[in-house]
């Protein structure tokens, strides 16, 4: 089962980040709801250049020797509504990408990480449990990984209008102003652009933006429909009641 831990965590190599290049979910929902938060950070990719992180997860090794992602996953009933968490073996977290890329970030080049805090994250790890995704997404698993710490920026729109509020975005991470990464990480994670975000305000048990906006979703969805079908009967209703026109009654008679 991907949601049982396949070993002992002995190593956090760093958070890895991922762009899949054929998801449907983020083509619909994903990219569209964090494109203005992306927009006021100056994020949006030119046309040509690689598509942004929409999702992260926690790159370790079990027992000295085997890579998995600890990731929070969306999609199945039992995910949506009962555990998330699952522990992906590296190579098949990577045929995920589909035409995208993902690149690891050594967590201490996040602000206010140091080794300490990594050591502990890593026993953690060895008894966290999973949450259902519609309480907690990928960036909120790994914050709370990290002991509540904040990993992740604030919605930059919400911060523009005086609101703190946890925004859940993969590609606005707090690295550290001055962080080392190879170039190749620099350049998809668009570092000379998230440099200079500023610290986040909400804590980490604050509302998270999107994620109410992923849970609104199928409630949106189905209100629309009844809403349709309402509408339709109400339609059909009409054109029953209406009196036939007199066209209508000379062509009957």
């Amino acid at each position: 089962m991907p949601a049982l831990r396949p070993g002992r965590v002995s190593q956090l190599k760093g958070v890895i980040f991922q762009s899949d290049g054929a998801s449907t979910i983020g083509r619909i929902f994903i990219r569209p709801l964090e494109s203005l938060d992306r927009l006021m950070a100056g994020l949006l990719p030119k046309a040509g250049e690689p598509s942004l992180a929409m999702h992260a997860g926690l790159h370790v090794v079990i027992d000295d020797q085997h890579e998995y992602v600890v990731e929070q996953l969306v999609g199945t009933f039992y995910m949506d509504f009962r555990n998330g968490l699952n522990w992906t073996r590296l190579p098949d977290f990577r045929r995920r990408d589909r035409g995208g890329w993902d690149v690891t970030v050594p967590a201490t080049q996040f602000r206010g990480i140091d080794e300490p805090i990594v050591e502990q994250v890593v026993q953690g790890l060895n008894r966290i449990e999973g949450h259902p995704f519609l309480g907690e997404d990928c960036t909120a698993f790994i914050e709370r990984a990290f002991g509540g710490r904040r990993l992740f920026a604030d919605s930059p729109l919400l911060r523009g209008l005086g609101i703190g509020m946890r925004v859940g975005d993969p590609a606005l991470p707090l690295l550290r102003r001055d962080a080392v990464l190879e170039p190749r990480t620099a350049s998809l994670l668009q570092f000379d652009q998230i440099r200079d975000l500023p610290d986040a305000l909400a804590g980490p048990e604050s509302p998270n933006a999107w994620l109410w906006t992923y849970r609104l979703l199928p409630v949106l969805v189905i209100g629309s429909l009844i809403g349709h079908q309402v509408a339709g009967a109400h339609s059909s209703a009409s054109r029953r009641s209406r009196p036939a026109s007199s066209t209508a009654r000379r062509f009957f008679k």
